[in-house]
């Protein structure tokens, strides 16, 4: 077990950088919508909605790039109302523009594309860039999951359910233990500073939303 002063002396010395990020400011933060895209600011998280307009987006990222996959651990804990009919990104990338799903710029970050998951490195390479996507199974993106990304590898940890049920609230419960790790071997991102990205568009006209509760970012010194 380790303690409290153990903890404060481990951040200040062993990161080089340490950010727990639960939205109660979101100062830091750029936001860009389309359409009847929409940014909304709640008690300790913020929601992305494409409104009911056929091809809207929302988008959030960091002013600055300060996030290095090679050294760091991402994790982040995300609820979508529905994953048909989106495109949606969330994870590192070299630039801040929007994401596309064959993208081949550095990244590493979960895809969410009608209906299915994905995980996705590209090494922006400047001769030959390539790109590695794989498909995730066995989540439901619709719960509230926490996601973590580590170079190129990647999981994610079950929450309980909880919902109303008839005079109080039912929670159904899920084992609390993360899934096991998959990677993608073959493309790895830069070791470079990167963009963190939350980006949601539709394909139809309905609305669909992604929340994020919070995010922690924990990189150590490259020596």
């Amino acid at each position: 077990m380790v303690s409290r002063d153990e903890l404060l002396d481990l951040f200040a010395t062993d990161f080089r950088r340490f950010l727990y990020d639960n939205f109660y400011s979101t100062e830091t933060l750029s936001r860009a919508v389309t359409q009847t895209g929409e940014i909304t600011k709640y008690l300790s998280e913020i929601e992305l909605s494409t409104g009911v307009e056929e091809g809207s987006s929302a988008k959030i990222y960091y002013n600055i790039p300060a996030f290095n996959p090679h050294y760091g651990k991402l994790f982040f804990k995300l609820q979508f109302s529905s994953i048909q009919n989106i495109l949606a990104f969330v994870g590192l990338k070299e630039t801040a523009g929007d994401p596309a799903l064959d993208m081949t710029e550095s990244h590493a970050g979960f895809f969410f594309y009608n209906g299915n998951v994905y995980l996705s490195t590209g090494d922006g390479d400047e001769t030959t860039p390539r790109q590695q996507r794989i498909p995730l199974t066995g989540l439901t993106p619709t719960n509230h999951l926490i996601y973590r990304i580590i170079k190129d590898k990647f999981a994610y940890y079950p929450l309980p359910l909880i919902y109303p049920y008839f005079d109080g609230i039912r929670a159904e419960k899920f084992p609390r233990e993360w899934s096991n790790e998959s990677q993608c071997g073959s493309v790895t991102p830069k070791n470079v500073d990167h963009y963190f990205v939350a980006f949601i568009s539709n394909n139809v006209g309905l609305a669909k939303a992604l929340r994020i509760n919070f995010i922690l970012y924990g990189e150590e010194y490259a020596d």
